[in-house]
């Protein structure tokens, strides 16, 4: 945080930031109908944008660090994830873990900076406030993202066009889905507040959930 910035710019920026973050996640709702290209096509342009456009028209959304550099490394990860995502990953799987970057993320951000007060004891930086809000929305976000995009199965990437272990997915109960999502998404958020400067939580986090709950799914 920069403290030559007022506090009221520090709050106005984080508020419009995470609020961009989340709303991302309405670009989920196409998913029911439409192929994994769809989500390609939306992680290039959401790149390009984001390298291209967005310092440019909305200065705001940006760090102090960030505006110098003239582009947000971490928006920049975030179409990346999408592509990954999409490219290895079926579609509700995909879905789910899309939710859990967009809400869980900007949800768990917004919070924590601006109503956490108890860090966590593995990393200062990171509140338990913000912690809890992640694995809620993660676990909450991903299982309904995952069973309004399940019907489109057949969307998949060409990776899992001859997967037959998906054929059992919409036999699977709700409530069963909720409690592989409830695991994906505490891994998830434990994985969101390590202390991995090298890494952006932007990959680690949506990738861990995607990678346990396709684990559950394929293997119980």
């Amino acid at each position: 945080m920069d403290q030559s910035q007022p506090r009221i710019e520090i709050i106005f920026q984080e508020v419009f930031r995470q609020t961009l973050h989340s709303a991302v996640a309405l670009f989920i709702i196409p998913l029911r109908w439409l192929s994994f290209y769809y989500a390609l096509v939306f992680a290039l342009t959401a790149f390009f944008w984001n390298l291209f456009v967005m310092p440019r028209l909305f200065p705001e959304a940006l760090r102090p660090g960030e505006k110098r550099k003239g582009y947000s490394r971490g928006m920049l990860v975030y179409s990346s994830t999408i592509l990954i995502l999409a490219l290895f990953f079926p579609l509700p799987i995909l879905a789910g873990a899309w939710a859990v970057l967009s809400l869980a993320d900007g949800l768990a951000t917004l919070t924590g900076k601006l109503w956490g007060r108890r860090s966590l004891f593995w990393n200062r930086k990171k509140t338990w406030l913000g912690f809890s809000i992640f694995f809620v929305s993660a676990s909450v976000f991903g299982w309904l993202a995952f069973l309004w995009t399940e019907v489109n199965l057949p969307g998949s990437s060409w990776t899992w066009f001859f997967a037959d272990p998906m054929s059992h997915w919409p036999e699977i109960h709700p409530g069963i889905l909720l409690v592989y999502s409830i695991i994906a998404g505490l891994l998830s958020s434990v994985i969101e507040s390590l202390p991995l400067s090298k890494v952006d939580d932007n990959l680690t986090a949506p990738l861990g959930y995607a990678l346990v709950l396709a684990a559950l799914l394929l293997w119980f």
